[in-house]
């Protein structure tokens, strides 16, 4: 069945995302998608052991769990409307939005960067600053740079009453840790290495990136995400 599936492909060009998209596709539960893995996995094994692919990729895959529901994200709709109405409605807050969205930045580093870390293609979280107590660079795209360009403060004052109005206004769902889980999400979508999301993230493997911050986008959801730019007035 699987190669029914992927039968134009090697076995070095499969990987993860690919294969929980075609379980997913399947609504297969996890008994039988760890049951598939038994089966299929050990071959992936001896391909790596013949040093024919470098990685498993089943090694990887998180299996569903009836009691831990997926990270929750934004939609490109609401990101797109999240945006808008805080350019609208509270422009000075652009710049903490944007750095969660775009960079993954957490709501703490946010408050403790100013603008003299933010320059045109890194944002500096100094290891006094950062979560981990290391620092990092974390790339700015074409996209975050274009709303950072609108200027705003940073970091934004009385940020909890102002965050909770820009919310209500763009009638927008928030969960835990969405901006963050938002930006691995369409990352890792978008670029195809849990690596370099896990180091954009200030993660020291990918473990923690597949355990909790990604939730399944597709590739053409993942371009238009990097996209997103405020509109030209």
């Amino acid at each position: 069945m699987l190669d029914h599936y992927f039968g134009t492909y090697h076995c070095h060009q499969l990987t993860t995302e690919m294969l929980e998209t075609w379980f997913a596709d399947r609504e297969w539960k996890r008994s039988t998608i760890k049951g598939v893995i038994a089966k299929i996995s050990p071959f992936f094994n001896w391909c790596k052991t013949e040093t024919i692919i470098v990685n498993n990729p089943f090694k990887y895959i998180i299996l569903p769990k009836d009691d831990e529901s997926t990270p929750c994200i934004f939609s490109l709709s609401d990101v797109s409307k999240l945006l808008s109405a805080t350019r609208s409605k509270d422009p000075d807050l652009v710049p903490y939005l944007a750095l969660g969205v775009f960079a993954g930045t957490r709501p703490d580093e946010i408050m403790r960067l100013d603008w003299a870390e933010v320059g045109k293609t890194g944002v500096e979280v100094q290891a006094a600053k950062a979560k981990t107590r290391q620092r990092r660079i974390v790339s700015v795209s074409n996209n975050l740079r274009a709303w950072l360009s609108l200027g705003g403060s940073l970091p934004p004052t009385n940020k909890r009453k102002r965050l909770q109005a820009v919310r209500e206004a763009a009638r927008v769902d928030w969960g835990q840790d969405i901006m963050r889980h938002t930006y691995a999400s369409y990352h890792l979508a978008y670029h195809g290495s849990p690596d370099r999301t896990a180091h954009e993230l200030g993660h020291r493997d990918t473990n923690m990136l597949y355990k909790h911050y990604r939730q399944l986008v597709t590739k053409d959801e993942a371009e238009a995400f990097w996209a997103i730019k405020p509109a030209v007035n």
